[in-house]
């Protein structure tokens, strides 16, 4: 599982990238405003690095248990009960991440085949800011899969080690 390390961490790089990108926009387009001129539809990219940073970010986030989690109830149920919740919720997880990684492939997959592109001043294609959207769900979704694999073989997620440490939520 080293590979799907290796990409939870280069798309969460990607991520912090996206960001960055936004603040240098965002500072390039203040220069620009002070010298009476503008960056052409800087909305549109600063918008679409927002969905990158959040959409890329998520394998990485869930891999390293720093998902915001609403614990009221598990914390109640003993460590087994909390496991048996634990591995339900990822099942269900698993399943919608996959529907819905299978639908903003196929999004992005129409864009392409009918050449849509950007309403902005630039006519940007716009599978290309939407592949960031696309990648991260399905890294998202392998990332639950292979959370799914170590709770049904019995093998710790981030969370536990946390828990037993008692820095819980």
């Amino acid at each position: 599982m080293g590979v799907t390390r290796f990409l939870y961490r280069a798309a969460g790089a990607l991520a912090c990238v996206a960001l960055a990108g936004i603040a240098a926009l965002i500072l390039a387009q203040i220069a620009a405003r002070l010298m009476g001129a503008q960056i052409k539809s800087a909305d549109d990219f600063a918008g679409w690095m927002l969905a990158a940073s959040m959409f890329l970010a998520l394998p990485m986030t869930l891999n390293a248990g720093d998902h915001i989690r609403v614990t009221v109830i598990s914390e109640s149920l003993p460590a087994g009960a909390r496991r048996v919740l634990d591995t339900v919720v990822t099942a269900l997880g698993v399943g919608l991440m996959l529907w819905a990684a299978w639908h903003i492939l196929a999004y992005v997959r129409e864009s392409w085949v009918f050449g849509d592109v950007s309403q902005g001043l630039l006519a940007v294609p716009l599978w290309i800011p939407q592949l960031s959207m696309a990648v991260g769900m399905v890294l998202l979704a392998v990332a639950l899969v292979e959370r799914l694999f170590r709770r049904l073989t019995g093998r710790p997620v981030p969370e536990d080690d946390r828990d037993a440490q008692g820095h819980g939520e």
